[in-house]
């Protein structure tokens, strides 16, 4: 009767040991899919930086050259388009990021918790997707006489926002001050004056 007794919590004490051993397992595929979904995030952050980068090059040249495109009686500067045409890639890489790919690395996350919730139940330290969640949020904060008037969370997504909807704002800001602050007679187009003086030139 000992024995049995004895039999049945070495059962017992087997199959936690495995269980526990099948959650870590699956915890640890659940951090590998996190961090590939991370990694993707970061190249795409990365390569739009590289775009802005052309972008801003691009128009700087193209506003040193003063070039224009007319469209009927409407002349755009060139260097506003390519602000224009960069702002829009620029939310393409937002689409991509954070509609795309950042609410598939939530939904690792979440799967991550949950995991971790069965794991402590073995290993009562276990939790660190969910330390990780908790660290990365940030407060906002305003302060008038150090008395805090407005203060909000700020999670992933948030950041995320911030970081694109200010850069494609300040790139929407800067084409329409180059537009607006174009004046036809610094063109790259050529003037009455200049094209006297090439004429009197080829008749000598």
């Amino acid at each position: 009767m000992k024995f049995s007794l004895c039999s049945s919590s070495d059962d017992k004490d087997g199959s936690d040991y495995d269980k526990a051993a099948l959650y870590v397992e699956l915890w640890k595929q659940t951090i590998d899919v996190q961090k590939h979904f991370n990694d993707i995030e970061l190249r795409i952050r990365g390569l739009a930086l590289t775009v802005l980068t052309f972008v801003l090059g691009g128009a700087s040249l193209a506003l040193r050259d003063a070039t224009v495109i007319k469209v009927g009686k409407i002349e755009i500067q060139f260097g506003a388009l390519i602000l224009l045409l960069g702002t829009l890639l620029w939310l393409t890489f937002y689409f991509v990021d954070q509609i795309w790919y950042h609410r598939l690395l939530i939904g690792a996350v979440v799967h991550g918790e949950k995991l971790e919730e069965a794991i402590r139940e073995f290993l009562p330290a276990a939790g660190l997707t969910g330390q990780i969640t908790r660290s990365s949020s940030y407060t906002l904060r305003i302060k008038i006489a150090k008395k805090v008037i407005w203060k909000r969370d700020l999670h992933s997504k948030g950041k995320i926002r911030i970081f694109y909807w200010f850069i494609a704002t300040l790139l929407l800001l800067l084409a329409l001050v180059i537009q607006l602050s174009f004046h036809p007679a610094q063109s790259g187009t050529l003037g009455k004056d200049h094209q006297a003086t090439v004429s009197t030139t080829k008749l000598r």
